[in-house]
């Protein structure tokens, strides 16, 4: 990313960062530690959990050029540091700033916004995009260029969605949230009535309600509820191409990794981990921080902290003594032939014996 910032414009920006070289220092990028030159800057991210550079990594940051390095602390010695508490959050901060001085501010002259929509102070609407009646749009959000905002939707503040994003109408956006391209927000649920004449279409009046800091990943699909609400908790991360079903509940701080499926009125509790294409039966309740292994297909509930996977899921520690032992078939059934044979053999010979002496 190209940034073209001193180093004390950085220091501003941080707002906690010492170093101790020259603050004219002229910074043109961010970089890999590997890619980095005499005037770009790296960032040390400890992604916690205890965890600590292996030495193959910490010899790739020993032989990196990077003019600079953002660190909680010093990591080799000889090199040039920005000191701050979190790194990611500086990160995140630099970032910020160089794409807010990219976006064009306002509301583009090719956007259609009607007349009974709110959008609140610095918000940004790019071209193509549409709004529709009775919108709100909390400031400093970000409507990208071709996307779609339905009817009486209420967007939160500080709301990012990208180009050609779909929010349909009545559903709600709580703050500081992330929606990719291509993601569909309030599609109607897989609802019918099954008759002699075929399926009947149930409508779908529920909404979507998602909470604060959640992203939502490209592509991905969350439908209504059939008369209520899907619910996405606060702090939510889900994947692209994750598919969420109506009346679906997902609490707080959960993962959902990508091509993952989540049926009907299932309950996601806290802090749960799902990993990629996953499939989750609908009505099934996944207690809090549980974890789901990927390619896992849970079809019943799950206890809190519970370990799953397999196909259906079991316990982890089962799962990994039926993958074992599926694994030694082979050298089974090969066993089995060779027994076969011995047996065969014997009841021949017993066959011989039986005949010679007449029992």
């Amino acid at each position: 990313m190209q940034i073209n910032l001193k180093l004390g414009d950085i220091l501003k920006l941080v707002g906690d960062g010492q170093s101790q070289i020259d603050h004219s220092f002229f910074i043109e990028k961010i970089s890999s530690f590997e890619n980095a030159g005499q005037n770009d800057l790296a960032f040390f991210l400890d992604r916690g959990d205890n965890s600590v550079f292996d030495a193959l990594a910490l010899d790739v940051i020993k032989k990196s050029n990077a003019g600079l390095i953002i660190s909680s602390r010093p990591i080799i010695d000889g090199k040039n540091y920005i000191l701050v508490k979190d790194p990611l959050l500086a990160f995140q901060k630099i970032t910020d700033y160089i794409q807010n001085k990219k976006n064009v501010t306002g509301v583009h002259k090719l956007s259609t916004i009607a007349v009974t929509a709110k959008l609140e102070d610095d918000v940004i609407v790019s071209s193509g995009a549409v709004i529709e009646n009775e919108v709100f749009i909390g400031e400093n959000s970000f409507i990208g260029a071709n996307s779609y905002i339905g009817k009486k939707v209420f967007i939160g503040a500080n709301v990012k969605i990208y180009p050609g994003a779909i929010i349909l109408d009545h559903c709600v956006i709580g703050n500081n949230c992330i929606i990719h391209s291509g993601a569909v927000i309030g599609c109607d649920g897989f609802g019918y009535e099954v008759g002699k004449t075929g399926l009947r279409k149930i409508p779908q009046v529920g909404i979507v309600r998602i909470g604060n800091d959640v992203e939502i990943g490209a592509n991905a699909c969350i439908d209504r509820a059939s008369f209520d609400e899907t619910f996405i908790g606060d702090n939510v991360k889900i994947d692209n191409m994750v598919h969420i079903a109506h009346n679906v509940k997902i609490g707080n701080c959960c993962v959902i990794l990508a091509q993952t499926v989540i049926g009907g009125t299932a309950q996601i509790g806290f802090g749960c981990q799902i990993g990629g294409q996953v499939a989750i039966k609908d009505h099934v309740k996944i207690g809090n921080g549980a974890k789901i292994v990927s390619k896992s297909a849970v079809m019943k509930d799950i206890e809190d902290g519970q370990t799953v996977a397999g196909l259906p899921a079991v316990p982890f520690s089962q799962w990994k003594r039926l993958t074992v032992a599926t694994m030694r078939l082979p050298e089974i059934l090969d066993l089995s032939k060779k027994v076969k044979v011995l047996l065969n053999k014997q009841n021949e010979k017993k066959s011989f014996w039986a005949k010679l002496f007449k029992f």
